[in-house]
């Protein structure tokens, strides 16, 4: 209601301005032609008047439409323009794995002091401006827990699991130099990300009901992977990484 009232007074105010100015130079106009040309309207002010008035009403309401009409339309141009700009990301995911590392070389302690989260997936550029993907946010379900300002870790070849030595496959890391370049309309290939979160231990896991099953591992757990460019774009990914 309040947008409305305030429409109106806009409205009603560049109208007046305009009939105000188109009334002026109208009746002015009327006022030369009966002096000079018709010669029997010149006793009739009033009637020189109301037309005026009325003549300049009309005038006044054509040009605030014209105004109008021009706001729309350069509006209209430079929407294009500003989506042409953004960039909108999708991730497809493709799950995981996740890597329990212990306390120690010794892999036959069930003790544990990080976590590698090794997500595979895909990411797609669908916007019309090309993406550089700088930050990083991996949210744990089951432990109820997020981590923000994360750096995917390249060029590492093996992580020291639980159970046995992991290897990783650096060369299809998504990522280079902790970021992750995709043109517009365009995707990267399918590969990974990795990340490497410390003060992950037993106890963090127990205290949230994670038990390991006959085979000795923990359950899958459930993540969620954030990303978001240098332009404010985010897209988001629910992923199931089981332990490896």
């Amino acid at each position: 209601m309040k947008s409305w009232i305030e429409s109106v007074g806009n409205w009603l105010r560049a109208l007046f301005s305009e009939t105000v100015a188109s009334a002026w130079w109208i009746l002015s106009a009327c006022s030369n032609l009966t002096t000079f040309f018709v010669h029997r309207l010149s006793g009739s002010p009033r009637l020189v008047s109301g037309a005026s008035a009325i003549l300049g009403f009309a005038w006044a309401n054509f040009v605030v439409f014209r105004k109008q009409q021009a706001l729309i339309a350069e509006s209209r141009q430079s929407k294009p323009s500003e989506e042409v700009r953004r960039s909108e990301l999708k991730i497809t995911p493709n799950n995981g794995r996740y890597v329990l590392v212990p306390v120690t070389n010794d892999i036959r302690t069930g003790d544990f002091r990080a976590m590698w989260l090794e997500f595979q997936l895909l990411i797609e550029n669908i916007g019309r401006r090309d993406s550089t993907v700088s930050a990083f946010e991996v949210e744990i379900a089951d432990l109820q827990r997020s981590y923000k300002n994360l750096k995917p870790v390249e060029g590492q070849k093996y992580a020291q699991g639980r159970h046995a030595t992991q290897g990783l496959s650096p060369d299809r890391v998504l990522s280079k130099t902790g970021i992750v370049r995709v043109p517009f309309e365009n995707a990267t290939d399918h590969g990974m990300l990795l990340f490497n979160i410390p003060g992950i231990d037993v106890a963090m896991f127990a205290n949230a009901g994670l038990r390991m099953d006959q085979n000795r591992r923990f359950p899958t757990l459930h993540c969620k992977l954030t990303i978001t460019d240098t332009t404010g774009s985010s897209a988001s990914a629910e992923f199931e990484l089981g332990e490896s």
